[in-house]
């Protein structure tokens, strides 16, 4: 079958895609407007999307394949994704997973990891009268304050693509649907779009269900950070390029912004910034309080959250693992990198059927830095940043993230005996569609002592105590219902994941909530004997986040008063157990719990 050869110039890169010439009408209205009149020589790189079968395509990089079993119109997100690889690795400047937008002639990067809602703010404002420039991809100019937006196709999640669509700025649009979400070619494109824009100012959006807008100047030596958390991982640092990114934070203004939702607030806010040219700072402080008077949507938070839990597609399209494995970490580098690399060195039967990720819960703090090397450097794991809330509910972020059907959370100073992946990947296909939370037994250090469960008893300040049922002995014993576990490693579909409470603070509170909530979603709460897992207990040098006895009650009181506990037993216990300090905790968390019962619909 013959084949076309597009040459695609994207922030100041050059390079070669070749395709199936009856994909010439699907390919050609994405790519028009960056492609050159002639075939550079050479290329940056060449991507070929080669057809398998009549439905089927593979797409190489050079001769090496780097995606299979493609569909289309799915494989638009990866030849996207690779095409934003292939600009990271060539570019001597620095190059930032970001959207831009631009009003007045002057830019606007929103700026953040991945999943935290680039494109449908970046869509938000379009729809508001901003320029589209760039939705994943822009590399910084020649000029100190100027950008260079790689100017493709937006692609939101799927949650969020119909309303896109649906909007007048986007009726004209041309656009493919697929399982990941919509790719949305904006009809009106700004000119010049491949031209170096100046750059007026980084809006780094954190969106948080029911959260109160709220802007927030990222102080100068701050600043840095959140544009390295931004740039793409296939990009090495170099002198020069850690250079331009230091200049450029030390002359561009960066605001946080939390919000539930964006709404007339942002719009002024932004409007009068660049219209009155009023310093970013005190713009923030007086949008501060009109932010929480104008927010379009307010959210109502509640104890008893309406619905079910949704997350949505994984932030970044790639080809689909078998399973995922995801560990929450806060300043504990020696446990990511043992757990990781003891999944890879003991478990290579299905090393290649794995995705890892790390969700940072301080990344900012002592081994951030060394986090990201080790996640550029093994090419191991994603690394993502959570700075906002800190506790044991950040859980979540590993279910929402995950590309897998399927997924493992566990410690970040967890081991799993040899065999045990493999065999849980035989039980998920043995059990398709199971809305069921699967565990299993922790060894102990000696290697022989197990327990299997915990049993509904408070014991220190926590519901449950560790148990062995002797059925657990025997690894090849049937898998049996437990009324709790520890959470140190659990598994489940992602579709069945209930979340934990979006008002869990801290740490404490999780264990046997979860498990109640999958029992009353009509799931089981299962060990599975092989399942075995160890976990360092010790820290001789101490925690290194705060343990809070407020955080642990407030967090119980929450779970069970969502879950239609009877909270008596407990709170005589934390009476007992915490001392005369218990009551006023006890005392302010009903008054916040019945204030939340005061906000539920109905």
């Amino acid at each position: 079958m013959s084949e076309t050869t597009l040459s695609i110039t994207l922030c100041g890169i050059d390079l070669a895609l070749i395709y199936p010439e009856d994909l010439d009408e699907a390919i050609w209205p994405y790519f028009w407007h960056v492609a050159g009149d002639s075939q550079p020589e050479p290329p940056s790189a060449t991507l070929r999307l080669y057809r398998q079968d009549s439905s089927r395509f593979e797409l190489y990089r050079d001769g090496t394949l780097v995606w299979r079993e493609l569909f289309w119109p799915d494989a638009l997100h990866p030849l996207l994704d690779e095409i934003g690889r292939v600009v990271a690795t060539a570019s001597i400047r620095p190059v930032l997973r970001a959207a831009a937008v631009a009003y007045d002639g002057k830019v606007v990067l929103i700026a953040g990891p991945p999943g935290c809602g680039k494109t449908s703010l970046a869509a938000w404002l379009v729809e508001r009268g901003f320029q589209f420039l760039a939705d994943d991809l822009v590399c910084l100019g020649d000029a100190e304050t100027f950008v260079r937006p790689g100017a493709l196709a937006l692609a939101p999640h799927a949650q969020v693509s119909a309303r896109i669509l649906s909007s007048p700025a986007f009726i004209d649009a041309y656009a493919s649907l697929t399982q990941a979400g919509a790719v949305i070619k904006p009809e009106a494109l700004a000119e010049d779009h491949a031209a170096e824009w100046p750059c007026a100012l980084v809006l780094v959006p954190q969106r948080h269900e029911g959260a109160e807008p709220d802007l927030q100047t990222v102080s100068l030596d701050r600043r840095r950070f959140f544009l390295e958390l931004s740039q793409h991982p296939d990009q090495q640092m170099s002198a020069a390029i850690e250079a331009k990114l230091t200049d450029f934070a030390r002359q561009i203004p960066v605001v946080k912004a939390r919000f539930g939702q964006p709404g007339d607030w942002l719009d002024s806010f932004l409007r009068r910034r660049f219209d009155a040219d009023l310093p970013v700072a005190n713009t923030a402080r007086q949008h501060r309080i009109e932010a929480r008077q104008q927010l379009d949507t307010a959210a109502a938070v509640t104890v008893r959250p309406a619905g079910d839990w949704f997350f949505s597609q994984p932030a970044i399209a790639r080809p689909r693992k078998r399973l995922s494995i995801g560990m929450a970490t806060f300043d504990d580098y020696d446990g990511v990198y043992f757990t990781l690399q003891a999944l890879r060195l003991y478990h290579p039967e299905i090393v290649d059927d794995l995705e890892f990720l790390v969700v940072d819960n301080n990344p900012n703090g002592i081994c951030g830095d060394a986090l990201r090397r080790l996640a550029k450097g093994s090419g191991g794991f994603r690394y993502i940043p959570v700075a906002e809330s800190i506790g044991t509910a950040v859980r979540d972020f590993v279910m929402q993230e995950a590309a897998g059907e399927h997924v493992v959370c566990l410690d970040c100073h967890v081991l799993l005996v040899q065999g045990a992946l493999a065999r849980l990947l035989r039980y998920f296909e043995e059990h398709p569609g199971s809305n069921d939370l699967l565990q299993g037994p922790l060894v102990s250090d000696d290697l022989v002592t197990l327990s299997t469960h915990w049993t509904g008893e408070w014991s220190g300040g926590m519901y449950g105590t560790w148990a062995l049922d002797p059925a657990g002995r025997d690894p090849e014993a049937p898998p049996f219902d437990i009324p709790m576990q520890g959470l140190g490693l659990y598994a489940c579909r992602r579709a069945a994941w209930p979340g934990y409470n979006k008002l869990f603070r801290g740490f404490g509170g999780e264990e046997g909530y979860i498990h109640e909530k999958f029992r009353q979603a009509g799931g089981r709460t299962l060990c599975l004997p092989f399942l075995r897992w160890i976990h360092r207990f010790d820290r001789p040098t101490g925690a290194p986040y705060t343990i809070s006895w407020h955080d642990r009650i407030r967090n119980y009181m929450i779970g069970f008063d969502e879950l239609g506990l009877p909270m008596d037993g407990m709170l005589a216990h934390f009476r007992e157990h915490v001392g005369p300090s218990a009551e006023p905790i006890i005392r302010t968390c009903w008054e916040e719990v019945e204030r939340l019962r005061l906000a539920q619909p109905g």
